[in-house]
């Protein structure tokens, strides 16, 4: 599960910028995208949609499934380059009518916010989820796209390893 979140903090930018992979204090890549991306929107708006998919499996998880993510949207910080910074959320769940869920990697654009922290957030602004299911990723659907846009010669031996853990 450590190497899934270490290839996998992904950054969705509001700012038109072209695909620009970073680091975080931990080592874990980053990427700004165009938030004008049809593919990641496209992305965002089946996460939503088939959300419902997501919760049956967390509230009624089958023996071999773990890792339970959302990935959600927060505001980055007045100055940052972009307006939004995307953070993958664990531990999700529902409590006096609001979803919570724990932050999973540092957040680069973000002070006062850092891994481990509770976050509260709203469903209906979800960009993606995943879970793991006998080793395979299943949802992720930002996390394969980002890394098929990387060239193949540039693709480090993780993100090729992730490649193949999808489920499709």
């Amino acid at each position: 599960m450590p190497l899934l979140f270490l290839c996998a903090a992904l950054l969705l930018s509001c700012a038109k910028q072209p695909v620009l992979p970073a680091h975080d204090q931990t080592g874990a890549e980053t990427v700004q995208t165009d938030r004008t991306d049809g593919e990641i929107l496209r992305i965002a708006e089946e996460a939503r949609r088939t959300l419902p998919v997501f919760f049956r499996h967390l509230t009624r998880a089958e023996a071999g499934e773990e890792g339970f993510s959302i990935k959600y949207p927060f505001k980055a910080d007045e100055g940052a380059g972009i307006v939004m910074e995307q953070l993958w959320l664990t531990g999700i769940h529902f409590k006096d009518g609001n979803y919570y869920g724990t932050v999973a990697g540092d957040p680069v654009y973000i002070s006062g916010m850092k891994k481990g922290d509770t976050a509260v957030f709203d469903e209906e602004m979800i960009t993606d989820w995943m879970y793991i299911r006998n080793g395979k990723i299943s949802g992720g659907r930002s996390i394969k796209y980002l890394i098929e846009t990387i060239p193949e010669s540039r693709r480090s031996e993780g993100q090729r390893k992730m490649l193949e853990m999808f489920d499709d």
